[in-house]
């Protein structure tokens, strides 16, 4: 097991950011007919993908019981670059017995539980309601029964598309019923509605009423646009021994926040967060370093140019204030965690790892450690960020 850093001697640790790996048959358990005949392509057909049969194979032997020595070697290294070498394979990423285990290796209380990289998007885009409902349906009773293992410590994160507002209600409630602890939604506008609008306002009450947060994650909002990557030259990539299929680029990374930005900017400046101040929002694998200037610009634009918006008039805080009182983020883990502490106050940040993605790094106690040692993060700063702000945004 990676060495866990003096940050976490007696202290409680939540993770905000983990990740299930979906396996064949996962849908299949929970989902209709029509909703599996119907389902949108994968963006990554990974069982036509030559290049990751060995890393397939790889990972249903050793759960089926047939390599111990990788299982072994997993165990005593969870977090570690073995793991690394194959997500699929990962301790704890397709089987919940071993996923409530790893929180015990790794020295972790509670963990979010998201999905993984694929099947959400054949659904959730889909031009067919009954589709995405049927497949929220389906994909949420799968995350659900995951979690079943260990639900006071696994906490479900489940989908909830805003394409049709009644839908969307009905949807969330049936979510809440069955046991999801928190409710990822798409951040750009649908239908001509935006974000804020009025329509969506019997769900964000039931959402409040029920102590379950809003999830905005990474693929929340519209990619670059695929013109942006054609630049008439190909574009070479070293080829190494890690074969990880991941959605992010690097020119992706300084522009996950865009569509999120637009977002809070409506649900500040248009009072849904007013309306609902019991309403929170998890800000997940999108990074933070962004939100210094995000703040300072809620906030200056409120000041300088919205002087004859009587909306903006009745608002009682701050807009920056909004996201202080209600809204949680997790950092990358090689971001300058410390730097944004400094500028967004301690009640904002929450540690994650993204297990068992390759973005969540091999090391993030230590990673993270560095960033707030070099900071000299008082304990009530380390307390808020390693458990304090989860616990807040989870309403524990």
């Amino acid at each position: 097991m990676t060495a866990l850093s003096s940050h976490c001697d007696g202290r409680v640790i939540h993770d905000a950011d983990s990740h299930i790996v979906e396996g064949v048959g996962f849908m299949e358990s929970f989902a209709s007919k029509y909703v599996l005949d119907n389902l949108d392509p994968p963006f990554f057909d990974f069982n036509n993908m030559d290049a990751l049969k060995p890393f397939f194979q790889q990972a249903e032997k050793r759960l089926k019981g047939e390599d111990p020595e990788l299982t072994a070697k997993l165990k005593a290294n969870v977090l570690g670059d073995p793991q690394k070498i194959n997500m699929w394979a990962a301790y704890g990423a397709k089987d919940n017995a071993e996923r409530r285990d790893s929180l015990d290796l790794i020295g972790i209380n509670k963990q979010l539980v998201f999905p993984g990289l694929v099947f959400v998007s054949r659904f959730a885009k889909s031009n067919d309601l009954e589709v995405i409902y049927g497949g929220s349906e389906a994909h949420n009773r799968g995350m659900v029964e995951f979690c079943s293992e260990d639900p006071e410590r696994l906490l479900a994160v489940g989908y909830l598309s805003l394409k049709d507002p009644v839908r969307a209600l009905a949807s969330a409630k049936q979510s809440i019923e069955m046991g999801v602890k928190s409710l990822w939604i798409h951040s750009d506008a649908y239908d001509d509605r935006a974000p804020s609008h009025i329509d969506y306002d019997p769900i964000w009450a039931l959402m409040e009423e029920a102590g379950v947060p809003i999830s905005l994650h990474i693929g929340s909002g519209a990619r670059l646009p695929a013109a942006y990557a054609n630049t008439g030259v190909k574009r070479e990539f070293g080829s190494g021994k890690v074969i990880n299929v991941e959605t992010t680029s690097p020119k992706d990374v300084p522009i996950l926040h865009h569509s999120i930005e637009r977002w809070l900017m409506c649900m500040i400046y248009d009072g849904v967060l007013e309306r609902f101040p019991k309403l929170k929002v998890g800000l997940i694998e999108l990074g933070a370093n962004w939100l210094p200037a995000c703040m300072f610009n809620l906030d200056m634009g409120a000041k300088e140019l919205g002087k004859f918006d009587l909306g903006l008039k009745k608002l009682s805080l701050k807009p920056s204030e909004y996201i202080t009182r209600q809204v949680r983020a997790t950092p990358l883990h090689f971001e300058d965690t410390g730097w944004i502490l400094r500028n967004v106050g301690k009640e904002v940040l929450m540690f994650n790892t993204d297990y068992p993605h390759p973005e969540g790094g091999a090391d993030p106690f230590g990673d993270f450690q560095r960033s707030l040692d070099a900071v000299n993060a008082t304990k009530e700063e380390l307390d808020a960020f390693y458990s304090k702000n989860f616990e807040d945004l989870m309403g524990l």
